[in-house]
């Protein structure tokens, strides 16, 4: 929106020593955003009246014409022009002196077009930047006015225009008119506004006396419509509007049409209100009263009785009007329409009908004042991609009170640019709604509170006053009652008044201060540091990628991964079947995290060697869970609990799985060691029924078990449609994270001070007997056994069938410094210990 400094100075008194920009900055603190300020005659100071005393054709050019032009100069200036204006001899137009700099920074330069020296250029009012418009225009001035004169000082180039950010005013109805405006730069300069008391009052209560012409306005849908006046005018001549009026609206961005149609803008621009002109004789079904005949389309308004209906109605499905802009548009039953007995004549609120419309014939008139719902004429403008400057306004919840202002300022302004019209009907005035005025309690000690600054009484009072709110005082609690400009959507509660006191006040004027409270650090959250610990160990260290799958499988997927053994005759015990699934494919809540993984895999074995992934979700079973703690009954919740899955394929299904195996034991033992955990992997004595036949081992930390790992059959690889060797391991997250939680913090530990000593020991043994089953006895045997490590295995022909061999460092430490015999004593027992009890034997070769 742009705002003239001119028309501001109507209704508020700007000291003199305020400057533009300090206005404009103000403005900004204080109300609106202001975009941009623009001086009228900005870079048009070397742009002067020029008189044409003759033209020639450019003899190399024949699209270009030569001109001698007074500026009143000693000699005069020639001028090459093309064909952009018709201009004669004798006119006098806008002439650019070279050398100078118009608008748009376009610079003019004395040089020579086609060997022709040209000393200027005639400007078009959009070179200027006196017009927005595509279509080219330009000045012409009265023969009376002065050669070389600026014209700066001919056109009254003396206004300042600021541009406003609309969406600053989104929420501010009463700041869409210069009216409204000026009341607000009046309050935060504190200096006088000046109230507009229109010359045309309503005589006898907005009635007309002898009326010949009756208007009978019907609104069916008051919510859509709380108010609607109308009253018709005859004398009217339409012409030119003066040029005070149209030098505003031009400076504003809006193009004047002529005096009836520039009325309306000026007081839309002004007021905030849009209003509405017809063609009187236009709207059909002007009726004789008591009398059969009609009169259609008739110039003149006669002395007989006439009656005309104006309807305020929804269209109907697929009706149709022509608007202004020359669009055929169709209608439908959402959108508020004025019609007369027959069709629509306007889009209420957004644009008139292009049959009603003003032109040079135009004798009589009835003038719509009107207020419309906003969302209404929100969703109409969108719907029909027909956005103008009135709906922008009513979209704003505009105040049903401006109505009668508007309609009073424009027949005002109509009478005085048509001394001879005259109101030939009654007024109407259809209205039924109602404004939340309050009043609001605003308590003075509460305000000091929000504001963190007591500001005196006097001033909060002054500042509501100024602003139009009215004041009653009931000792420290203001009653205030809001203006029905401030009353549509914008002030409700206390708060409202808060923010309208501060930021007329100065939020500069405002001490800044810390809040005054206990700052204390968010309680931690270990499950989820581990998880994001655990996704730094596998995605940096491992070289593993993280996936998010759905938490939704299909039954398919499930017959390939029973859950249960009822899962085998098509019962779902464990599983959880949605009620109302999204598709096929997501009718059951996963049991498992490695049913993702594995159709991760098939999608993608085609294009990667080896595939490593790892995920880490929820699972879902059909048990009892955890009570729900939203509820107020003890309703139990389904099983679920968080799991860690990693995935491991690579090579082909006929390939050797042993090498696969180790990988992904190696990766869990990297993980759980990073985790400063000790894991054993041990032979897993309950194994989920579709591992049953998969070689599987069960993962154990601080002798609890907390998952597994397993190379999966080639009969479940099929059933997946994986072509590719796979290994599997899915952890129970919940119980890693108890055990997480009581790992001690480390601390220093001195070094030892008496020396450590390493003997080997080499074990042949039944190929059966676990590594960890060995290392148990080996390290529970003495207490000057430390430490036990396994540096080799070893099997073949030498040590016979279902044999193998296992190596080991056994560390020896004491507190005090140990003898060979010592150790050596110890050794022949633990030889001994272990033939006894696992009947190994020391391996001799």
């Amino acid at each position: 929106m742009f705002l003239s400094l001119n028309w501001l100075k109507d209704f508020v008194d700007i000291p003199k020593s305020i400057t533009p920009e300090q206005l404009g900055l103000k403005l900004t603190m204080h109300t609106v955003e202001v975009d941009g300020i623009k001086k009228q005659g900005e870079n048009l100071e070397n742009v002067v009246v020029g008189e044409i005393l003759e033209i020639k054709k450019h003899p190399n050019a024949d699209k270009l014409s030569i001109a001698q032009v007074d500026v009143n100069e000693k000699n005069s200036r020639q001028i090459i022009f093309g064909q952009m204006l018709k201009v004669e001899i004798g006119q006098k137009l806008p002439v650019a002196l070279a050398p100078t700099v118009l608008p748009g920074n376009k610079k003019i330069e004395k040089t020579k077009l086609r060997g022709e020296i040209s000393e200027g250029m005639f400007c078009l009012d959009q070179e200027l930047g006196l017009s927005t418009e595509k279509k080219n225009s330009g000045h012409f001035f009265d023969k009376n006015i002065k050669n070389g004169i600026s014209i700066i000082e001919v056109l009254k180039l003396d206004d300042v225009i600021f541009e406003v950010d609309n969406k600053s005013i989104t929420n501010r109805p009463d700041l869409w008119g210069h009216y409204g405006m000026a009341r607000d730069i009046s309050t935060f300069l504190n200096v006088k506004y000046k109230i507009l008391d229109s010359k045309f009052q309503f005589p006898n209560k907005f009635q007309i006396p002898n009326s010949n012409f009756q208007i009978n306005v019907k609104v069916e849908n008051f919510e859509l419509c709380p108010r609607y006046m109308a009253v018709a005018m005859d004398g009217i001549k339409i012409k030119q509007s003066p040029d005070w009026m149209q030098k505003r609206l031009s400076a504003v961005g809006m193009r004047p049409i002529n005096n009836i149609v520039d009325i309306t803008n000026y007081v839309m621009l002004e007021l905030g209100q849009p209003t509405h002109i017809f063609d009187f004789k236009k709207i059909k079904n002007m009726q004789i009263q008591n009398s059969k005949f009609k009169i259609q389309n008739k110039s003149k308004i006669q002395n007989s009785k006439f009656k005309t209906n104006i309807i305020i109605r929804t269209a109907k499905n697929n009706e149709t009007i022509k608007t202004l802009d020359g669009q055929e548009r169709k209608l439908d039953d959402n959108m508020l329409v004025i019609a007369d007995d027959k069709k629509p004549i306007a889009i209420a609120g957004i644009m008139g009908g292009a049959d009603t419309e003003i032109d040079d014939k135009t004798v009589s008139i009835l003038i719509e004042s009107a207020n419309f719902d906003s969302v209404s004429i929100r969703k109409t403008a969108q719907k029909l991609r027909l956005r103008s400057e009135s709906s922008m306004r009513f979209e704003k919840s505009l105040d049903p009170n401006l109505c009668e202002m508007a309609l009073s300022r424009i027949i005002e302004l109509i009478k005085e640019f048509c001394p001879q019209a005259k109101i030939i009907s009654e007024l109407q005035d259809e209205k039924k709604y109602s404004l939340n005025q309050g009043p609001i309690e605003l308590d003075l000690e509460w305000t000091s509170k929000r504001i963190g600054k007591k500001i005196e009484e006097k001033k909060i009072i002054e500042i509501l006053e100024n602003l139009g709110f009215e004041i009653k005082k009931n000792n420290n609690v203001l009653n205030v009652t809001i203006p029905t400009w401030r009353a549509t959507k914008d002030i409700s509660i206390p708060e409202d008044l808060v923010e309208e006191i501060i930021r007329i006040y100065g939020y500069e004027n405002l001490d800044s201060q810390m809040p005054k409270i206990t700052m204390q650090s968010p309680e931690k959250n270990e499950e989820r540091l581990l998880e994001r610990k655990i996704k730094n160990i596998l995605s940096t260290g491992a070289k593993l990628t993280e996936v998010y799958n759905y938490s939704f499988i299909s039954e398919d997927q499930l017959t390939k991964f029973p859950v249960d053994e009822n899962n085998t005759d098509g019962k779902l015990s464990l599983a959880i079947k949605l009620a109302n699934s999204l598709s096929e494919d997501f009718t059951i809540l996963r049991p498992s995290l490695i049913l993702g993984l594995l159709k991760n895999i098939k999608t993608n074995q085609a294009k990667e060697e080896k595939i490593a992934l790892y995920e880490i979700g929820r699972i879902f079973l059909n048990k009892q869970g955890e009570i729900n703690k939203n509820s107020t009954k003890k309703e139990t919740l389904f099983f679920q609990e968080k799991n860690l899955a990693i995935a491991l394929a690579m090579g082909q299904l006929s390939n050797d799985t042993e090498n696969l195996f180790s990988q992904i034991k190696s990766i869990i033992t990297y993980l759980l060691n990073s985790l400063d955990m000790e894991i054993v992997f041990e032979q897993a004595r309950i194994i989920p029924i579709w591992l049953k036949n998969s070689v599987t081992a069960a993962i154990y930390v601080n002798n609890k078990e907390i998952g597994y790992v397993s190379i999966l059959n080639k009969n479940i690889l099929s059933d997946f449609g994986i072509k590719k060797q796979t290994a599997i391991a899915e952890i129970d997250f919940t119980k890693l994270n108890v055990l997480a939680q009581k790992q001690k913090t480390k601390q220093f530990m001195e070094l030892p001070k008496y020396p450590q000593i390493t003997r080997d020991l080499a074990f042949v043994l039944n190929e059966k007997i676990l590594y960890n089953d060995i290392k148990k006895q080996i390290i529970n045997f003495s207490d000057l056994i430390k430490q036990v490590e396994l540096f080799d295995i070893y099997q073949g022909d030498k040590l016979g069938f279902g044999k193998k061999s296992l190596a080991f460092h056994i560390i020896y430490q004491a507190d005090r410094t140990l003898t060979s015999e010592e150790i050596d004593e110890t050794q022949e027992k633990l030889i001994k210990y272990l033939e006894y009890k696992l009947e190994a034997k020391i391996r001799d070769f």
